[in-house]
């Protein structure tokens, strides 16, 4: 049986690779969106994505262990999943906006589940952390959303 410990690891490399799922997926949306202002903001999203990675990393280092450096399974399967919708109705701003979506619910139900982890509650520092990276992801995605509503109209 895990200890808390390791337990706490596991959860931080979690988001780790939630943080390099969400970097894939911004990475591809960006490429693939013809809208200059979103290409630049889902850039923004990128940057930040890979910032929240390395600083999620330099936590499971503090613990002595090495962080993820791929994504999940479950991002895996997402994009191959929208690789293939984007090959029958193309890539549509409204279908990037709604990958994008899903992708950010994602990412904050992780945190939420790591957020509620009695180590990370025992531990101020951490717990901040996620709570910060917790909120921006919460902000893009309630401006995916914004973004989406427009496209849809």
């Amino acid at each position: 049986m895990a200890t808390e410990v390791e337990k706490l690891i596991d959860d931080l490399n979690n988001l780790v690779k939630i943080n390099i799922d969400r970097t894939t997926g911004y990475e591809l949306a960006a490429k693939d969106i013809e809208d200059p202002s979103l290409k630049n903001l889902f850039s923004g999203f990128v940057k930040e994505s890979e910032d929240f990675a390395e600083q999620l990393g330099q936590i499971v280092k503090h613990y002595g262990e090495t962080p993820s450096e791929s994504g999940t399974t479950a991002g895996k399967l997402h994009q191959t999943w929208v690789d293939i919708k984007a090959k029958f109705v193309g890539h549509s701003s409204e279908s990037i906006l709604s990958s994008c979506q899903t992708g950010d619910q994602t990412a904050i139900e992780a945190y939420n589940a790591v957020l509620d982890h009695e180590k990370v509650q025992a531990l101020p520092e951490v717990q901040a952390l996620l709570a910060s990276q917790q909120n921006v992801i919460k902000q893009d995605l309630l401006l995916i959303e914004s973004l989406h509503k427009t496209y849809q109209s």
